[in-house]
């Protein structure tokens, strides 16, 4: 008999010491949430607040709010409980989850929190502008630039008829032509006139034809 009350003592005592360890989920998740926040996290206990939180997003029944909201709470128990860098680490997780993700509301949370969100967030957008493809407008730019430089350099047909000599191309002969037709109407018809006389004398020619 006295072996039982031993046996029983026992356990009710490591019950006892146990149970405060594990947070009982009775109600809704926003309402054990909110017993998390205030039984641990608000009163500084940021170990407690952690494994509990840990537990609570374990939970098959989270919606995505509640979800959202006690990762947001664990991040704050990691900086605020001496893991700074855990803390920036769940921030920047649930920035690229949802990059629309606000961050801690200064009013709840304390600005050491909030200074490892702002150093996730900042990591976040040096790594997308990074990543990122180059913009239409420098393509187009580039584009122009090529035009450009296509449009400076002469073409073949250009610098081949740029390097002929003047005597190899064409209007040099026509105007060679035109030139020698011009001169041979003019002295064939000066041969069928006789030059004017001069006033004041008798001029005596013959006309030979």
């Amino acid at each position: 008999m006295r072996r039982i009350t031993s046996i029983v003592l026992i356990v009710t005592l490591f019950a006892s010491v146990v149970a405060p360890m594990q947070p009982a989920f009775a109600g809704t998740p926003d309402e054990d949430l909110k017993q998390i926040e205030y039984k641990y996290y608000f009163r500084g206990k940021y170990q407690q607040a952690i494994e509990a939180l840990q537990m609570f997003i374990a939970r098959v029944d989270l919606p995505p709010a509640d979800a959202a909201r006690a990762r947001e709470v664990l991040a704050a128990s990691y900086v605020l409980g001496g893991a700074p860098a855990m803390g920036k680490q769940m921030f920047a997780e649930m920035i690229a989850k949802n990059p629309a993700y606000q961050g801690p509301d200064p009013k709840v949370f304390k600005m050491e929190v909030v200074d490892e969100y702002a150093k996730a967030r900042s990591e976040y957008a040096a790594l997308a502008l990074k990543s990122a493809p180059p913009s239409a407008g420098s393509s187009k730019a580039t584009s122009d630039d090529d035009d450009k430089t296509a449009a400076a350099v002469p073409s073949d047909a250009t610098v081949a008829q740029a390097g002929k000599p003047i005597y190899k191309k064409w209007w040099f002969y026509a105007g060679a032509a035109a030139l020698l037709a011009g001169v041979g109407v003019a002295m064939g018809g000066g041969g069928d006139e006789a030059p004017p006389a001069e006033t004041g004398g008798v001029t005596v020619g013959v006309i030979v034809h």
